[in-house]
């Protein structure tokens, strides 16, 4: 009679015993279900942290008490390693010359030395100024202003007033000064005026470029803004700033995000103990049934041995057996995994306070999900180890006297 293999064997062996092997199956479908649907929420979390990490420009504004700082102050902060981009501003009132200002309904009466004055901000990086980074202004044509160059961007109301197009000269005067500079860029939106007056209200205000602004008002900047490359680099940025110059006031942004960056951080610990707890639970629970699967085979087991199978070859034979019930649970765990995560993104992040987040939905990666199912084979082939570790430390005589 032709020996069975050890595959053929496995094969039988789950043949005869289809409810066990389904009760196996179902936990086994269970735990991968878990991972794979924790896996999902997880790879979202990380991705998202990454992206507010790289993309929330977190940065700090420098200034003063006495409401200027000088250009060699800033440029020294600028040069800190975790400082990536930078924005020196000037905020002055001139004349535009030859324009009119958007008229205003604030009815707030002026001295004639400021009647007319516009308000003016220097700037290295327009794009850079809070107003257009928080979008409350969109540049609707031409371009922003660098740090080289010369030029202006001017409200699109103050442009169609004064019949002003890209390219067209703007003069702004002030304190007997004059600059010429040709419009780069047109930009619309609204912010608050709190003061009422004509040179605060957005239509009346012009970006030019830093060097003409202190032309017309002196070299002292009113501030300076620097980003770094991720939020993570914030905090060493601001302790660095204040050790290179402990006279100025840093005031950062951490505020806009950290909301968020704490409930990613609070994601991420519930998605921690909830991984642990279903690789424990699982653990337990696979190794608990497995035990008495083994104990129900301890006559086939005996037999094996008398016939001269090794306790490896047996070993070898049940490992197949989890195999495949892993693979049938884990095919299952998948699909209902991938479909599960999606609701639990959204039960997760409805906790949160941030709009933003409530609306994500979990997308697992390749590597998440490979990772939950190698975590879930390791846990299957533990449990089988765990039960049949009593059996098999047993010597062949031991386990044959009880099947007798």
């Amino acid at each position: 009679m032709r020996e069975l293999s050890i595959w053929r064997r496995a094969w039988c062996s789950l043949s005869r015993r289809p409810r066990r092997a389904l009760l196996l199956t179902l936990i086994m479908a269970v735990v991968f279900t878990a991972l794979i649907s924790q896996s999902g929420v997880r790879a979202q979390v990380a991705g998202i942290s990454g992206a507010i990490n790289s993309g929330v420009n977190a940065g700090f504004t420098a200034s003063s008490e006495g409401g200027t700082i000088s250009l060699t102050q800033a440029e020294k902060l600028g040069h800190l390693p975790q400082v990536k981009r930078s924005a020196f501003e000037k905020e002055a009132l001139a004349k535009p010359e030859g324009a009119k200002l958007v008229t205003t309904t604030s009815g707030v009466q002026l001295d004639a030395q400021f009647a007319g004055d516009a308000g003016i901000v220097g700037t290295t990086n327009s794009q850079l100024h809070p107003s257009f980074m928080g979008r409350l202004y969109r540049l609707e044509d031409g371009k922003h202003l660098a740090a080289s160059g010369s030029g202006a961007l001017i409200h699109r109301e103050f442009a169609q007033r004064n019949d002003l197009h890209i390219g067209s000269q703007l003069r702004l005067r002030a304190h007997g000064t004059t600059v010429n500079m040709p419009v780069v860029g047109i930009f619309n939106g609204k912010t608050e005026n709190p003061g009422g007056l004509p040179a605060g209200a957005s239509e009346n205000q012009i970006f030019i470029d830093l060097a003409n602004s202190q032309r017309l008002a002196g070299k002292e900047l009113t501030c300076a803004r620097y980003f770094t490359g991720d939020a993570s680099a914030l905090p060493a940025a601001l302790r660095a700033a204040k050790q290179m110059d402990s006279q100025l006031s840093y005031e950062s942004n951490a505020a806009q995000f950290a909301g968020v960056l704490a409930t990613l951080s609070g994601v991420n610990k519930l998605l921690t103990t909830l991984a642990v707890g279903v690789g424990g639970a699982g653990l337990a629970a696979l190794a608990l049934i497995m035990v008495f699967w083994i104990r129900g085979r301890t006559r086939e087991i005996g037999v094996l041995l008398a016939v001269g199978k090794t306790k490896a070859n047996i070993l070898g034979q049940l490992a197949l057996e989890s195999a495949f019930l892993a693979l049938v649970g884990s095919a299952i765990g998948t699909t209902l995994g991938f479909l599960l995560s999606d609701k639990g993104s959204s039960l997760v992040f409805a906790k949160s306070a941030s709009p933003s987040l409530s609306s994500l939905s979990a997308s697992g990666s390749a590597g998440s999900i490979l990772a939950a199912l190698a975590l879930g084979y390791v846990i299957t082939f533990a449990a089988l180890l765990l039960a049949t570790a009593p059996l098999l430390r047993q010597t062949p005589r031991a386990i044959l006297a009880k099947t007798s």
